[in-house]
């Protein structure tokens, strides 16, 4: 193997790991967060490889690798405050540079099949307003092939519906999912089919419409858009908004595999609409290919609610860096399929 001393590989997540995670901000100048559930998120990975470069038994940085056979998912890159600055400035260039240089000959053995499988490519989620993390992807190779939305669903109060409830038959979900799978890239089965799954049934007893969702729960630094800074601190005295945004516990649902009948904006309102009321919540994030059809069809039709009006919608690139530079896959000809245990 090409890697030195300093890096550990591991299967699954230490707890020096887990506690660098969970210290770990997110975001940019604009946007700031935090994930409150990563000491339970982490050991929901699927088939993790764990690249960590470590100190006196301390985790000091951390690129973590689902293996989901053609593609690798990219997640949790990470370094400690020591390791994204020496304390007098001196030498961080040419220790960063070395380090750089390690992963590079990671990624080449990966594509070699030295650690399990070799993939095709590997994918990461990146804000293209992240200089910093951009650049570095950029320096060893990822290029943007695709780009997410973040589109916000609130409501207030949301309406319940007796026509919605959650799914337990193993068939339903099983056609659901196989429709999913044939219309989007990079289908990861170990996420897609874990609970939970809820349904819309007309009077018919027919599906009308179908997600799974993952709920969340961060802590907001910092709010997207100009004004992000000063709303996250007045959020809290306003009392319409405070029931939408919380920024020091803000709860939300995140649906993957989204499917409504003949893509009915009404629908999906409702549907949306009744989960919120289900999960009691007040907030849906919906990370969606720009590329996905029922989006792009419903987008201008539906009412998303306060934070929609709120908030700038934030964009995120699938980066990707293949073991063939010239080669093209499904990611070219269809939407990615975005799991919600990715984005939180």
């Amino acid at each position: 193997m090409s890697l030195s001393a300093r890096f550990t590989i591991r299967e699954k997540a230490c707890s020096s790991l887990v506690d660098l995670l969970c210290e770990t901000t997110l975001g940019t100048n604009g946007a700031r967060y935090r994930h409150l559930d990563t000491r339970t998120r982490i050991h929901e990975a699927d088939n993790p490889l764990f690249l960590s470069v470590e100190k006196d038994g301390k985790v000091q940085g951390n690129v973590t690798f689902c293996k989901r056979g053609k593609q690798w998912y990219v997640r949790y890159f990470a370094f400690s405050g020591q390791k994204q600055a020496s304390r007098n400035g001196q030498n961080s260039e040419k220790g960063n540079s070395r380090l750089k240089e390690e992963i590079t000959r990671f990624y080449d053995d990966v594509f070699e099949g030295k650690y399990g499988e070799a993939p095709e490519a590997l994918y990461a989620y990146i804000d293209p307003n992240n200089e910093r993390s951009r650049a570095m992807a950029c320096k060893f190779g990822f290029r943007p092939e695709a780009q997410l939305i973040t589109q916000s669903f609130s409501r207030m109060k949301p309406c319940d519906s007796d026509n919605v409830r959650i799914i337990t038959d193993e068939e339903l979900i099983k056609s659901c999912l196989s429709t999913i799978n044939a219309c989007h890239a990079y289908y990861a089965p170990s996420q897609a089919e874990r609970p939970e799954f809820y349904g819309m049934f007309d009077a018919n007893g027919e599906l009308t419409a179908f997600t799974k969702i993952t709920k969340a729960n961060w802590i907001i630094e910092r709010l997207p858009g100009n004004l992000g800074g000063l709303l996250t601190k007045v959020v809290p005295f306003i009392p319409v908004v405070r029931r939408i945004i919380k920024p020091k516990d803000h709860r939300f649902v995140v649906p993957e595999s989204v499917w409504v009948k003949d893509n009915d904006p009404k629908l999906l309102s409702t549907f949306f609409e009744a989960v919120l009321a289900k999960e009691e919540r007040n907030v849906l994030l919906w990370w969606v290919d720009k590329r996905e059809p029922l989006w792009r069809e419903v987008k201008h039709e539906m009412n998303w609610g306060l934070l929609h009006k709120l908030m700038t919608q934030t964009l995120v690139d699938v980066v990707v860096l293949r073991k063939n530079s010239l080669q093209r896959d499904e990611l070219k000809m269809k939407p990615i399929f975005v799991a919600g245990w990715d984005m939180v």
